[in-house]
């Protein structure tokens, strides 16, 4: 009975665990919705379509050799950190390079980096996505162009690098490093949300 009675207690207070300061809510994006498209063609709705549990938000572009490659890995490190149980937490990533990146590349870069279920990548019409790149302050630009011998353009972006976590109501509450933040660090501000 008394066990019954610790376990119970122990229930109520996780229930009344406090949200640090830290984690105290940025910017709430919960009545705006952003028409996407995910790497398997469905329609995604940002932020709604992820309400109900944290979500951790990167932002990337496949044809990226140096920092997109680091904040991915950092993604899947943040991933591992939290354990084996990660079906608490949204994982999402928006390209800011919807010319390039359709639905048929994102899932080919999905499977290259075994993002697996629970991990979303997001594009979708070139305004929609650079009117949520600028409400998440993610500024990006082309840098260089150049040519191809076969004559196919290329060209190279300048980013931001950061992620961005979600509370459960879409309200955005910390960003990090993207591709160096501790993915101990943001691991535990996670779970933090998760708990309360």
């Amino acid at each position: 009975m008394l066990r019954l009675a610790i376990a119970g207690l122990a229930l109520v207070l996780a229930g009344c665990a406090e949200r640090p300061d830290h984690l105290s809510p940025e910017d709430d994006l919960s009545s705006i919705t952003w028409s996407l498209l995910g790497q398997d063609s469905t329609q995604v709705a940002f932020p709604a379509d992820f309400t109900g549990q944290p979500t951790l938000v990167s932002a990337i572009y496949t044809n990226c050799a140096d920092v997109c490659v680091m904040t991915m890995a950092n993604m899947k490190r943040i991933r591992r950190a939290l354990g084996p149980d990660t079906a608490g937490v949204h994982f999402v990533t928006f390209t800011f390079d919807p010319a390039r990146d359709t639905p048929t590349v994102l899932r080919r870069y999905a499977g290259t980096w075994g993002t697996g279920p629970g991990w979303t990548l997001v594009t979708g019409d070139s305004t929609e996505v650079a009117s949520l790149m600028d409400r998440l302050e993610i500024r990006y630009e082309i840098s260089r162009r150049d040519t191809l011998a076969s004559g196919t353009p290329i060209y190279s972006i300048s980013h931001t690098d950061k992620i961005l976590l979600f509370d459960a109501e879409g309200r955005l509450v910390e960003s990090y490093g993207g591709s160096a933040s501790s993915p101990e660090a943001v691991a535990a501000d996670i779970l933090t949300l998760r708990s309360l």
